[in-house]
Formats: C-alpha cells, sequence, structure tokens
C-alpha cells in the first residue's frame, strides 16, 4: 500500500499517471469492447449453466477491476498532466464525464449480475432489470465517447492532458492557433456560466 502511495505522489510531482494507472487504463479497453461485442442476444442463453457461469464470472472480473480503478483513482487530480490551472467550469464538466463514466460502468455488470440471478431463479422484473442494463450501456456509449472526443479535443489544443495517459503521439507545445484561441474564448463563456450555478 505504501509503494502505491509513494508511486502516485511521484505521478503527482511528473505530472502523469503511474504506470498502474496507464496499464489499468489501457488494458480496460479490450476488456470492456468484449463485453460489448459478446452480449447475450436472447435470455434463453442463460438457461445453459456453463453460459450462465461464465457470465457471472465475466461480470465480477469486470467490476472488481471498475472498482480497484475508481478507488485508485479517486484522489488523483482530474485533469493531471495540464500545463496550466483549468477553470472550475472545465473541471466541473470533466468530474460530470468521469462519474458517468465510472457509474455506467458499474451499472453495466451489476445489473448484468442481476438478470442472471432472476433469469436462473426464475423471479420476474427481468424487463426492468434489461431495460436499466441496456441503458447503462448506451450510457457508456455516450460518455466513453465524450471522453474520447474531448481528450482529442484538449491533444489538438496542446493541454498537456494528452501526455500524462497516452504513450504515444507526444504532444510538444501549446497550439496557439487562431482557431484554438476563438474556441478557447467559447469555452471560457461557457465555463463562467457553469461557475455561475456551481458557486
Amino acid at each position: 500500500m505504501y509503494q502505491i502511495k509513494l508511486e502516485m505522489k511521484i505521478a503527482f510531482m511528473t505530472n502523469t499517471h503511474t504506470f498502474l494507472a496507464k496499464l489499468i487504463h489501457w488494458t480496460f479497453i479490450p476488456l470492456y469492447a468484449y463485453g460489448i461485442f459478446k452480449q447475450v442476444d436472447d435470455l434463453n442463453q442463460l438457461k445453459d449453466e456453463s453460459f450462465l457461469n461464465f457470465e457471472i464470472l465475466f461480470a465480477i472480473v469486470f467490476l472488481i477491476i471498475v472498482l480497484f480503478r475508481y478507488f485508485y483513482m479517486k484522489d488523483t487530480p482530474t485533469l493531471l498532466g495540464a500545463h496550466n490551472e483549468l477553470p472550475k467550469g472545465h473541471l466541473f464538466i470533466a468530474k460530470t464525464v468521469h462519474r458517468l463514466v465510472y457509474f455506467s460502468l458499474i451499472m453495466l455488470p451489476t445489473t448484468g449480475l442481476l438478470i442472471a440471478a432472476l433469469v436462473s431463479l426464475d423471479i420476474k422484473g427481468v424487463e426492468i432489470a434489461v431495460s436499466i442494463h441496456e441503458l447503462s450501456a448506451d450510457l457508456s456509449y455516450v460518455v466513453i465517447a465524450l471522453h474520447v472526443g474531448a481528450t482529442l479535443y484538449s491533444r489538438f489544443k496542446g493541454e498537456g492532458l494528452w501526455n500524462a495517459m497516452v504513450p504515444i503521439w507526444k504532444e510538444t507545445e501549446k497550439n496557439n492557433s487562431t482557431l484554438v484561441s476563438k474556441l478557447e474564448n467559447l469555452e471560457h463563456k461557457v465555463y463562467e456560466k457553469i461557475e455561475k450555478v456551481i458557486d
């Protein structure tokens, strides 16, 4: 535990994520993709005991990894790597998206386990659990797309956030183009409005 805290302290000082944080982040992507692409097409599949056991094991492993990552990363600054201090409105949006990513990724296996239990015990309520599960999947698509889009946008602007987590295509300097200046002026107006609401 001391070693993990030391690694996180060093990461904050060097303005980058730890090796473990990067490892969990990048290895989780194929796990998430696999979970999405191998979805159960028909609830009758869960009547096959070996299939059901695999789905339960997968959901438990998925949930453990998400929870471990959440508790490991919860004390990490949200926008680690930024060259400059970012507005409170920007932090609010980033934290909201991150929390929604975690929420959707926790709800996916949780509702999957609920569906498995309801089907195997032949209890009513499967349709509701399936609806929540599908809503969680849809939410995960939206918030992960927002996260990826915001990351690419930040990379385009050269804010420094990209280098903290991504091992390739490193940023070298801030993009000071006229387009970026105009976009940042629009952003700041949005952030000011958000800050008026949250303060």
